[in-house]
């Protein structure tokens, strides 16, 4: 009887361990995206975006976004200076 109590306290104590191991994890932080202008975000949904050549490329403002597309290949290099205000 008191081998099999043993087993079953260590058992149980392994149980303990491993739920707790589970509910102590951790959260999982939010994927990076970078923007075209060089900056960072985290929510991308909530940021201007644009498809060039089969990739999505994120904006941190509609102004910056509007200036990609009159000229793209400038803005992305960085010889377009960056808009300042929201147009």
């Amino acid at each position: 009887m008191t081998q099999d109590y043993s087993l079953r306290h260590i058992a149980l104590h392994e149980f303990r361990k491993d739920f707790k191991d589970l509910t102590q994890t951790t959260p999982t932080p939010l994927p990076e995206y970078k923007t075209a202008c060089g900056g960072v975000i985290k929510d991308p949904e909530n940021y201007p975006s644009a498809i060039y050549h089969g990739e999505r490329l994120y904006f941190c403002t509609r102004a910056c976004l509007r200036v990609f597309e009159q000229n793209p290949d400038p803005f992305l290099a960085s010889d377009v200076e960056h808009p300042l205000d929201e147009e």
